[in-house]
């Protein structure tokens, strides 16, 4: 896999040969960035501008030789922080080993997060298997291994993703439906919305692919969502989560954290800002604004804090476009998983259309008269 350069030669070239009038203010246009036979779905970078990369493993072909890796300047991707973290097959121990990660980010204090499911679907994980670790981005090493007790993942329980905003950090469960809390300080951690409705899809939204087509598995069976998506707003204030599917929703970080508060009671207090298509991945930039994955339109939609909506970009490569990534220089990378050509999701018959890709794409000062962000620590 590396970097196709001939691609963003052409790019520049033709942006360059742009009259001066078009040229200051470009339609945002896609540039690959990393194309290849290895499925890629999660991207971050920091702020030296290293680039960060997972790849999941579905249980099914095309299956990586390394969970996370390092993008170098030359666009050779090479696995981090070694090969030892990377090197896991299936019965050797998973406490110390990339099983099945999900998410890579960075945050604001420049460090790699990388949540690690500790199994596929399609299994359970092994004790100590599933775990969130935080590395040194310069030197590799591993600064910090969170596991949890049954408490807080009980059976079913599979971590998805996570956003941290000053000393809490809150991860979705999308295996069995629910949020956790953590304090990177105290330790103190808590399990909320476990089985209430906020965190399951509703029956009014199934998960459906480009097109519209609709997603099931090789029995005909429609796949079951939960809390998978996440943001928190720059001021801290608010969690915004979802399934797969609409609606958002939304709620007060210090309900969540309040212990008189039951879940039942805490449900109550989820509102649904507005609808979203079927989606795999988020972005929330500086300015508050939402970035959504269309999967079903191909396509990357902005949400204004004020409610209002306009596409960024519609493109027939943004196949189920996945974890989306803002850097400090205000670019978009966009990482497609192509899910919905899993097996899982269609019919039972594994076809994506190689290759896998990520693109990126320069944010414009403004989208139809919503003003863009940068990066959000």
């Amino acid at each position: 896999m590396a970097i196709n350069r001939r691609r963003f030669c052409q790019f520049s070239a033709a942006t360059l040969l742009l009259p001066s009038a078009l040229r200051a203010a470009p339609a945002p246009a896609l540039t690959t960035l990393v194309s290849g036979n290895n499925n890629c779905n999660a991207i971050a970078v920091d702020s030296q501008q290293q680039i960060f990369l997972g790849f999941p493993r579905f249980g099914e072909p095309h299956q990586p030789s390394y969970s996370v890796a390092r993008l170098t300047k030359e666009g050779k991707v090479v696995p981090f922080p070694d090969d030892e973290w990377n090197r896991y097959r299936p019965g050797q121990n998973a406490r110390n080993a990339f099983v099945a990660v999900n998410a890579v980010h960075i945050f604001a204090d420049d460090t790699l997060w990388v949540v690690d499911q500790g199994a596929t679907s399609d299994e359970t994980p092994a004790p100590g298997a599933q775990k969130v670790i935080q590395l040194d981005n310069r030197s590799g090493e591993v600064l910090k291994v969170l596991r949890f007790d049954e408490q807080v993942l009980p059976k079913g329980a599979a971590i998805n993703d996570l956003r941290i905003h000053g000393t809490t950090m809150i991860l979705t469960d999308s295996g069995a439906g629910g949020i956790v809390l953590h304090d990177l300080d105290s330790g103190d951690t808590l399990r909320r919305l476990h089985g209430q409705p906020s965190v399951q899809n509703d029956a009014q939204h199934p998960l459906r692919g480009s097109g519209g087509r609709l997603l099931e598995n090789a029995a005909g069976e429609k796949p079951t969502t939960y809390s998978n998506q996440l943001e928190i707003d720059p001021s801290g204030t608010w969690l915004y989560f979802a399934p797969l599917i609409g609606p958002m929703r939304k709620v007060r970080i210090r309900d969540l954290w309040d212990r008189n508060l039951s879940d039942s009671e805490l449900n109550k207090r989820v509102s649904y800002p507005f609808d979203i298509a079927s989606t795999n991945g988020t972005a929330m930039d500086d300015r508050g604004n939402f970035y959504i994955c269309d999967a079903e339109h191909r396509q990357i939609d902005v949400v204004s804090p004020q409610g209002k909506r306009a596409t960024l970009i519609k493109h027939p490569r943004l196949i189920s476009p996945d974890a989306l990534f803002i850097d400090r220089r205000r670019t978009l990378y966009i990482p497609c998983g192509q899910v919905e050509y899993t097996a899982g999701m269609n019919g039972g018959h594994y076809q994506p259309k190689l290759p896998f890709e990520v693109f990126t794409l320069r944010l414009p000062e403004q989208l139809a008269g919503i003003p863009l962000g940068s990066f959000l620590g």
